[in-house]
């Protein structure tokens, strides 16, 4: 079968990382890349030995050989090139956050669906991890009952982009480049993955709090807008609540945790534990699972699947739109000090 040539758009971090996964895979290769930095493209192209490179991320599209793109710039290009992307015919894979916020999100779907391309969101890497797919069967097959509560929390102790980590990275501290801190950078992945467990569920109101200043202060020549912890609670028109707890930086943790709770079992997903009734008798069964392994692998077998298959990704742009939702909302929340309604899809 032909292989399914891809082109990145940004080569940092992510970028690179993306190229490995697709290049690593028997069904696809990158042939272009795409990079505002010359100094990066030149070194990138180098070590990869990716022959077409662009400054200029149109010159990219414009090559008729490219089945899809990869976006791997900071988010606030995000909605721009995926726009132009489907316009010139391509299938786009998008780094998460999705976009700056839900509008941009909203406009790159539209523009997908009009092109009648696929587009899909990297926050779906999450739910390749063996825990996550396990606790997909166990709710589907009505292990759990009806499900009416869960959390989720993802504390650093010190992980901040740009401070702590990736520190050359500075964009993830500007709200006018990242759109947020904490909660669109990594709570997405965990919103991502309630919104896969739960099912087609829908949120109705959101109420959040968010917080920076976490001592002692951070002294910074670039802008540092962003919070460094949110708490944010959904409530779904099924019944059903949930509590998203991240932080970048706290003073308790590091600690990863979700719990599912349902009227006849429970769940906890690291390490992965079943909480049900038997005879009687409360239970609780701990299962062994292997180590998260190969999820870029699987991320890209998805994309180019779908794409071949024409089905959606594994997290499609309408459900990354499901989750911008619920984060702009949040960001409203905390602004307004209280809980707000989220606005039809």
């Amino acid at each position: 079968m032909k292989k399914f040539k891809v082109g990145i758009i940004g080569v940092g971090v992510i970028g690179r990382e993306h190229i490995k996964a697709f290049s690593a895979s028997e069904e696809s290769e990158v042939t272009a890349i795409a990079d505002i930095n010359p100094k990066t493209l030149k070194a990138v192209s180098k070590e990869f030995g990716v022959d077409k490179a662009f400054l200029d991320y149109h010159d990219l599209l414009e090559l008729a050989d490219i089945d899809g793109v990869i976006v791997c710039t900071p988010p606030f290009a995000h909605a721009e090139i995926t726009c132009d992307a489907a316009a010139s015919g391509k299938h786009i894979l998008c780094e998460k956050p999705m976009a700056m916020n839900y509008e941009e999100a909203k406009r790159m779907v539209e523009a997908c669906d009009k092109a009648g391309v696929k587009l899909g969101i990297c926050s779906a890497r999450y739910r390749f991890i063996p825990s996550v797919k396990l606790a997909k069967q166990y709710v589907d097959e009505g292990k759990i009952g009806q499900i009416y509560y869960y959390r989720a929390t993802t504390l650093r102790r010190r992980g901040r982009p740009g401070i702590d980590i990736l520190k050359e990275s500075k964009w993830f501290l500007d709200s006018s480049k990242a759109g947020g801190g904490a909660l669109i950078d990594i709570g997405c992945y965990d919103i991502d993955v309630a919104l896969y467990l739960l099912g087609d569920v829908h949120p109705v109101s959101v109420s959040s709090m968010t917080f920076r200043g976490i001592e002692p202060p951070v002294k910074t020549s670039t802008v540092y807008d962003v919070e460094e912890h949110s708490s944010v609670l959904v409530r779904f028109k099924e019944g059903i609540v949930a509590m998203f707890e991240t932080a970048w930086a706290s003073n308790i943790g590091p600690h990863v945790e979700t719990l599912i709770f349902g009227s006849a079992g429970g769940l906890k997903l690291d390490p992965f534990t079943y909480y049900t009734e038997e005879d009687g008798i409360g239970v609780s069964k701990m299962l062994h699972m292997e180590k998260p392994r190969d999820i870029w692998s699987q991320l890209v077998a998805d994309f180019v699947t779908a794409c071949r298959e024409d089905r959606a990704p594994k997290t499609s742009g309408k459900e990354g739109l499901k989750i911008m939702q619920i984060i702009d909302a949040a960001y409203r929340s905390a602004k307004l000090g209280r809980e707000v309604d989220i606005q039809k899809i």
